[in-house]
């Protein structure tokens, strides 16, 4: 699927995500350990706030749920695969968000708790992202869905391995701010991606060998 425009872009931006949560585990020791002199015993609780973006997504979901429903009963319950990218545009918003309040947080006199705010529309936003893309992938490309899949989950295994590798030298490197600044623009460029697939994906569909073209 690598010849597949919509697809590798997807999976890109799903697998520079998920990079970055992995990331965090170098990143966080960074800001929380050295800058605010957390010990290693409570450094993990530094997480909570993604997770609490975590459970506000699934929290919603059923939200979504009745929303997609109606949109659905719109084409008669045989919807365009783009009418699943909706939740995809807010979780590609929230993501940035996310990173932009976590980069300009994480000054040495800053309180601790505005990082771990910052990480829960990050958080939101990535959850959002993923349900949004694993059903498109699944309406818009049918019987090559797996091949699709397959593909992604190369592209997260190994950003999200390389990751970790590079990030404390590029933390020590820019500084915090700095690197979690560039990891909110690697997010920003990104994020329109749902909004141009909802508009232009049934045309790229159309001239796809392996995407659904009804």
């Amino acid at each position: 699927m690598i010849f597949d425009q919509m697809a590798i872009l997807l999976d890109i931006w799903l697998a520079l995500l998920l990079a970055i949560i992995y990331l965090a585990s170098q990143a966080f020791p960074i800001i929380f350990q050295e800058q605010h002199g957390f010990a290693p015993g409570v450094l993990g609780l530094t997480f909570i706030g993604m997770d609490i973006g975590f459970l506000i997504a699934m929290a919603t979901q059923p939200l979504w749920n009745r929303y997609q429903a109606k949109q659905a009963a719109r084409y008669n319950f045989n919807p365009p695969p783009e009418m699943w990218l909706k939740m995809g545009q807010v979780g590609g918003i929230l993501t940035p968000i996310g990173l932009y309040i976590m980069a300009f947080t994480t000054f040495k006199g800053v309180h601790w708790i505005g990082p771990i705010i910052g990480s829960i529309p990050f958080g939101i936003g990535v959850c959002y992202v993923y349900t949004s893309t694993f059903t498109y992938f699944a309406t818009a490309y049918r019987q090559m869905a797996s091949a699709v899949m397959s593909g992604s989950a190369i592209f997260r295994a190994t950003l999200a391995g390389c990751f970790p590798l590079f990030a404390s030298a590029m933390y020590h490197k820019l500084g915090t701010v700095g690197a979690t600044a560039l990891l909110a623009g690697l997010t920003t460029v990104m994020a329109p991606l749902p909004f141009i697939f909802e508009r232009y994906g049934g045309q790229i569909r159309a001239k796809s060998r392996f995407a659904f073209h009804g």
